[in-house]
Formats: structure tokens, sequence, C-alpha cells
């Protein structure tokens, strides 16, 4: 997609043509070990082994009528562009291709208590600034915001850095990177203690075809390492994306880091008022957090088609997005998602593992 329509007033995400992607995940993987102490850097807001965060995305009323509908997550999802930081301090949204719905930092401070959130941050275009020094009040400002709150905060700086569509040059992205960090933690490191710092690959097909290492800031400033995981539009891509997924846990497991996936839908491919669409894509994404302990898992329930920036061809984001409620009318999978994520693994509102740090 045009990367002025990446980030305007609301979410960013893959803009791709899509289809569900379930049989490329066939293969086995063997079961994650228990994830060592690092020699570097601690790991910031850790989840033990065999729990997963539950988050749920990304625009403000959808995420209201998940808690409504199927009951609480764990997380908030939202995104913020380190320039202008919207929807830090009130809720907005941008208009036209840029409308992909309102987003609310304090919506998520005032009214969902006992959560943690998970903040993607918007860089494309910035990272000479960054480097420069010139977005040092903005850093420092979103600092202060999220140290405020006092509660976890997983913050994706770069997210989706691989993806071609953002054309982040790896030097620069790594230099970019470890000044936002470097600035929020603070000399000593130790600042922001409530706020772990995820490195989100999109987990596809690289920019320029450089490896995940090319990206790659630092153990002493990477917490958890993150991929997405969408349906795709063909045969390849699906293959491709599924590749890059193990890819992705394989470099989290040499790194001694936790896995997230901070991004996730089936798009039109695997709506939730399909006869098959538990078994095309829920069934074997939760098979994957389960093999690989995944620490975190972020859904995006989301009515796209709703929003300008993902249902207007004239936007260059496809019109493949959808419906991803997973209490979409006519659902055959909300009591198996209910069941699901109502099991021990899954850490949703109140749990003590989302205690104030």
């Amino acid at each position: 997609m045009s990367l002025a329509t990446r980030f305007l007033g609301g979410a960013t995400l893959l803009a791709m043509t899509a289809v569900a992607a379930h049989a490329a995940d066939a293969s086995a993987m063997p079961a994650m070990p228990a994830m060592p102490a690092s020699a570097s850097a601690p790991v910031h807001l850790p989840m033990p082994a065999g729990r997963t965060l539950l988050i749920v995305g990304q625009e403000r009323g959808e995420i209201a009528d998940y808690w409504k509908a199927v009951g609480p997550a764990g997380g908030y999802m939202l995104y913020t562009s380190l320039e202008t930081l919207s929807n830090m301090d009130h809720a907005s949204k941008g208009s036209g291709c840029g409308d992909s719905g309102w987003m609310s930092f304090p919506d998520w401070v005032e009214h969902y208590p006992g959560t943690a959130a998970q903040v993607g941050l918007y860089m494309v275009g910035m990272l000479p600034d960054i480097v420069s020094g010139d977005l040092d009040g903005q850093i420092d400002e979103l600092g202060d915001d999220l140290r405020r709150t006092g509660r976890p905060v997983y913050l994706r700086i770069g997210y989706e850095f691989d993806g071609p569509w953002n054309r982040y040059d790896p030097e620069l992205y790594r230099a970019a990177w470890r000044h936002v960090a470097q600035r929020l933690r603070g000399a000593d490191g130790r600042g922001l203690p409530n706020v772990a710092f995820v490195w989100h690959s999109a987990a596809f097909r690289r920019f320029r075809g450089e490896p995940l290492a090319a990206w790659y800031p630092g153990d002493d400033v990477v917490d958890w390492v993150a991929l997405s995981w969408f349906g795709w539009g063909s045969e390849g891509e699906t293959a491709d994306a599924a590749q890059a997924r193990e890819d992705v846990a394989a470099f989290a497991r040499a790194h001694a880091r936790p896995l997230m996936i901070a991004e996730s839908a089936p798009k039109q491919y695997a709506q939730a008022d399909r006869a098959d669409a538990w078994e095309r894509w829920y069934a074997p994404l939760f098979a994957w957090i389960e093999r690989n302990d995944v620490r975190a898992y972020s859904a995006i329930n989301q009515d796209w088609r709703r929003l300008p920036q993902w249902s207007d061809a004239a936007c260059g984001n496809g019109t493949d997005w959808g419906d991803t409620r997973v209490h979409k009318p006519g659902s055959t999978i909300l009591e198996r998602w209910r069941a699901t994520v109502a099991a021990p693994r899954f850490v949703r509102q109140g749990d003590p593992l989302l205690a104030p740090k």
C-alpha cells in the first residue's frame, strides 16, 4: 500500500490480498523449551512458560463490543505515530483512506483495569529524524504517557520492520530503534519498568530479501520478538508466510526472547460464519501457539468493511479484509473460541500477571 495510508489516524496492518493460512502449518515443530534466563538484558513484562496473554484490537468500538459479546480479554491493542502521538491523549481517527476507526489510549486507561496495552508505534519516513534527535521531544512525551499508567504496556517500535510496504533500511532502522529504546529507558537502562519493547516482523516476504538479523537492534534493547499472521491471496504467499513464521519463532528461541503474535486476522477467507472457519484458521493457529509456546496473541476482532481504509479499493489496501469478529452473526466458532481462551493457558483481565508494575 502507499506509505501515505499506512498511518493516518489509526489502525495499520498488512495491505495485501489474502487467503486463509491453514495447511501451511501442518508440519510439526518440537515444543519450545522453557525460556532460559537472558545473559544480556532482562525480559520486561515476562509471561511464564505455558501462559499466553490474550490481546484484542484494534478499534475502540470493536474492542468494547468484544467485551460485551464474548467476554474479557487480557490486553487492548491500538496504534500511534511517533511524529504526531495521535490517539495517546484523546480519541482520534482519520478521514477518507486514513479512516481506520476511533482509537484511544485513554479509553484503555479509564475503562479496562486489570489489563495490558499493546501499542504499535509507527515510524515510517521518520528514521533520519529519530536518529538525529529531532523527535526526542515526542519520545520523551511518549515515555511520560506510558510511565504515568504504571500498567503493563507492550510497545512495538517500528512494527512490521521487514514488510516491503514499510521500506525500512535495516541499518537506519537499527539505529532508530536503539535511539528510541535507550532514550525511553534512560542512561541507567532502568526507566519504564512497566513497558516491554517488542521487535515485530511482518512474517512475509522481506524487504530487499534481507535476512531477519539485518534489522535486529540487539539483545540489550529488545524484550520480545513478534510476528504478524494474516491470510494471503495465493498458495505461494501462504506458504511463504508460514515459512517466515517458523523463521521468526526460531530467531526468538535463539535469542531467548518470548514470542508474540502481534497482529492476526483471517480476513474474509475464514470468517466466523463459515462452516469450516475453525478448522481452516483457528485450530491451526491455536496449535501453533501451543507448539511454539507463544506468550502473547493479538486477535484483531474487526468488521473491516466499516472502515474506508480497508474497504475502499481506491485506497490501495485491498478489499478482502472482511469481517473477522469471532461473534459475527451466524458464527460457527464462538463457543469454541470462548472455551479455548477460557482455558488456564490464556491470561485475561484481572490475572495477577497483569498487576501494575
